[in-house]
């Protein structure tokens, strides 16, 4: 995983998408002419491109707001809002909003009196009774539910890919729809973020916790990830998981979820990204006709803490009914320093592909891998991350012979590195983009990535000379700069049902 997988094939695939595409000598120079981009007056940011010869528009909202801006009381809440926001607003998702609301104060009332009891008095005779009323609230709500309002409407609108996402670092909605429902889809996104419902809010805090269950602790590579997140990272918010961790999600509270939504999803932090064939003048005002009637409320203040510089190397060990795995991580600055571009090329030589020397001596040669993996930017891009490699050892094999047989490879890396080597990774990079950004949704995906996490869209039509400019010097300062021992985390997964593994 790469943060090149979401940049600028623009450079190359926005000459194949665009008319007299023969005149056009600089792809870069193109998007930059016709990129329309403004700040509506509460300060949303509109990023909009006409491109293409259907009738189809890709849109997303992003808000610069993820795992990374929440606090111990609401970690989590990030990625339980993204369920929430499909839960509808006071017109859709409900038959009656008038009997629901009364039902849903007294709701509210009963689950934070729970929750606090739960926390300080998990014996007290009172919450059997609490819980069964909470019980009987929610069946009487149900009546007035109507379940997946959105896609119901967006089906029977033409829509595709309607969905939702939540990083460490950006809150993302996307949908795909008919150019002619581009009214339709400014009227309902709108209005969901101004008059947000937390309907069923409780229910879907268990849905989370369940889905934590399910998809992170009975993986063993997932609570490894964990472990070896938590370990990288003291002092940074970074260390939490996205989901929230096992102890916390059944206590966040509503009102502290409800605060968290009014703090962050604000239109400083905004940024809609509409790509296809348009006339942006009129997207442009049919955008900001509803859109600006979300009142602007003052930016939260900034993450104070950073991470401190680690001055020795960090060691996580998990025994867990799974097949042994390996992650290594060291800190390194982010994007747009210069070092995460030379990372991002070490990277793909070491992994990227069959031919990659990791690949090809531990996989293909050696056999003491299955698998090896790069990310450069773990685990996220917002603020200094981690380089991270990824492997699964190829029994019998252990994850201590083959962390070892990777410090070699690296060392031999850093010492002889070619530039047939870069150039070849430019050239996969370049074609590769092409492929990744052939469609309205890609290219609208990438605008906003850089616009929502760095504040410019332009710095995706900047990326790829800045990776051609990396040369085997660059690449060989990195050794002694960010890959040293006491720079470095190691994350090591074991069967505990074969003794633990060996050494």
């Amino acid at each position: 995983m790469r943060k090149g997988m979401l940049i600028p094939a623009l450079l190359l695939t926005f000459v194949a998408a665009v008319p007299n595409r023969a005149s056009i000598r600089d792809a870069g120079e193109y998007l930059k002419k016709n990129v329309v981009a403004r700040k509506l007056k509460n300060g949303i940011t509109v990023i909009l491109l006409n491109r293409g010869y259907a009738p189809v528009l890709a849109f997303e909202i992003s808000f610069r707001v993820g795992s990374v801006d929440e606090g111990y009381r609401t970690i989590g809440a990030a990625h339980l809002l993204e369920h929430m926001l499909f839960k509808g607003t006071d017109t859709i998702g409900t038959n009656n909003y008038k009997k629901e609301r009364a039902i849903m104060g007294r709701m509210e009332a009963v689950g934070e009196t729970i929750d606090r009891l739960k926390l300080a008095d998990p014996a007290n005779i009172r919450l059997p009774d609490l819980e069964a009323e909470l019980r009987r609230l929610q069946s009487l709500q149900s009546a007035y539910v109507e379940g997946s309002p959105y896609d119901r409407i967006y089906s029977e609108n033409g829509a595709v890919g309607f969905n939702a996402s939540t990083s460490k670092d950006k809150t993302g909605y996307y949908i795909e729809l008919p150019a002619s429902k581009l009214e339709m889809w400014a009227k309902m996104e709108s209005e969901r973020l101004m008059n947000l419902v937390l309907r069923e809010y409780y229910l879907e805090r268990n849905n989370v916790v369940q889905e934590r269950l399910m998809r992170s602790d009975s993986i063993g590579a997932g609570l490894m990830y964990e472990t070896f997140m938590a370990s990288a990272f003291i002092a940074h918010p970074y260390r939490h998981p996205i989901i929230g961790w096992r102890s916390n999600i059944p206590y966040l509270s509503i009102e502290e979820v409800r605060k968290f939504f009014r703090d962050y999803y604000i239109p400083s932090r905004m940024t809609i990204t509409i790509v296809g064939m348009q006339d942006t003048d009129r997207t442009l005002e049919i955008v900001g006709r509803y859109f600006n009637r979300i009142e602007p409320r003052p930016d939260p203040p900034p993450i104070a803490i950073s991470e401190p510089p680690q001055l020795g190397e960090r060691r996580a060990t998990l025994h867990f009914e799974s097949n042994p795995y390996l992650i290594i991580g060291w800190h390194k600055p982010t994007f747009p320093s210069r070092d995460d571009s030379v990372c991002e090329v070490i990277g793909e030589i070491l992994t990227g592909g069959m031919s990659s020397r990791l690949y090809r001596s531990l996989v293909m040669e050696k056999k003491i891998a299955s698998s090896v993996s790069a990310w450069n930017g773990a685990p996220g891009s917002r603020y200094d991350n981690l380089f991270t490699l990824f492997a699964t050892p190829q029994p019998p094999h252990t994850p201590h012979e083959l962390e070892r047989a990777i410090y070699e490879e690296m060392d031999r890396f850093f010492d002889d590195v070619t530039d047939a080597e870069i150039q070849k990774v430019i050239n996969g990079m370049e074609s590769e983009m092409v492929f990744d950004l052939e469609t309205n949704k890609g290219i609208a995906g990438t605008l906003s990535y850089y616009q929502t996490l760095y504040g410019d869209w332009e710095y995706a039509v900047d990326y790829l000379s800045m990776i051609k400019s990396v040369s085997t010097r660059n690449i060989k300062e990195m050794k002694n700069r960010y890959f040293t021992g006491s720079n470095r985390t190691v994350g090591i997964l074991l069967d505990s049902r074969v003794g633990g593994g060996k050494r």
